[in-house]
Parts: C-alpha cells; sequence; structure tokens
C-alpha cells in the first residue's frame, strides 16, 4: 500500500493515453457516488480492509460487470484536523461508479451476482442506514480543460 505521501506513480507516454481516455466523461454517462459508514464494531482499518481486499475483487474480478461498469473508484477517508473551522468527516469513504447509462446501472442492480453476492457483501460491512447514493450525469469542469463537447463530437 502507498503511503499518503508517496508521489504519484508516472505512466509512459503509451499507458497515458489509455489512463487519461478512461477519465473522460461523456455527457450521456451516469457516474453513482456511494457514501459509507462501517458498521458498528468495525474499526476504521478492519473497513478499509475489507473494502479494498474483500468488496474490490468482486467488482473487478467479475467480467460480466465491467459490461456495465465503466470505472469504480474506491476513496478511503482518514480523519483529518488539518482544517481550522471545518466539521470532522462522518463518512469513513465514498466510491464513485461510472456507467455508460441510467439503463446500463439498472441491468448491473438486477443481475444475479449483484442481487447475492455484491448486495450480501454490503451487509457485512457497511452501516447500511448511514450509506448515501448520488447520482449525476452532468459535470461542470472548473479546472482543466473540459473535453465533453469534443468528445461528444468524435474529435477526442
Amino acid at each position: 500500500m502507498r503511503s499518503m505521501i508517496e508521489p504519484p506513480r508516472f505512466f509512459s507516454a503509451a499507458d497515458a493515453s489509455i489512463a487519461v481516455s478512461h477519465l473522460f466523461v461523456r455527457p450521456d454517462m451516469l457516474i453513482t457516488l456511494g457514501f459509507y459508514k462501517r458498521k458498528p464494531g468495525l474499526s476504521r482499518e478492519q473497513f478499509s480492509q475489507h473494502w479494498r481486499e474483500v468488496r474490490g475483487p468482486l467488482i473487478a474480478s467479475n467480467p460480466i460487470l465491467s459490461k456495465y461498469l465503466t470505472r469504480y473508484v474506491q476513496h478511503h477517508c482518514v480523519p483529518s484536523n488539518g482544517w481550522p473551522n471545518v466539521g470532522d468527516l462522518e463518512y469513513d469513504g465514498f466510491s464513485e461508479s461510472w456507467f455508460d447509462s441510467l439503463e446500463a446501472r439498472k441491468e448491473m442492480h438486477a443481475l444475479p451476482y449483484f442481487q447475492s453476492e455484491m448486495i450480501a457483501d454490503e451487509h457485512r460491512f457497511l452501516d447500511m442506514k448511514a450509506t448515501r447514493i448520488l447520482m449525476f450525469d452532468n459535470q461542470v469542469v472548473q479546472v482543466g480543460r473540459d473535453y465533453s463537447a469534443e468528445i461528444a463530437a468524435g474529435k477526442a
């Protein structure tokens, strides 16, 4: 596991085009953010270990899910007191799930594998009453170049 102060990993020029192409968001894509608290009785470390070593592989190792899920990112949150006048973050982590469409998300959630394996796993480590989901399909670029018009026109 990388330390929080370790410099970012760099890609070769060949890898960069692959990595960057997955970061572009088409205007018709759907991104779901899930905000999670750990199940009562689990330490922050137990929560992160399960999420990273069990939940992550449940998603990444199933080729059927990649038909529906374009990108999945876990963000493990760590408490910080470095910001004066800012309250504590009330979540242990959040995820990004990227889909080509709302229909793709609905189809993935209807899969027998998702219904049996994925939902059962959620109950093993998440406080389901505290889980929050936010979906959005439009992004506003505040820093950097907005490639969405070029992507929509097939030029990027």
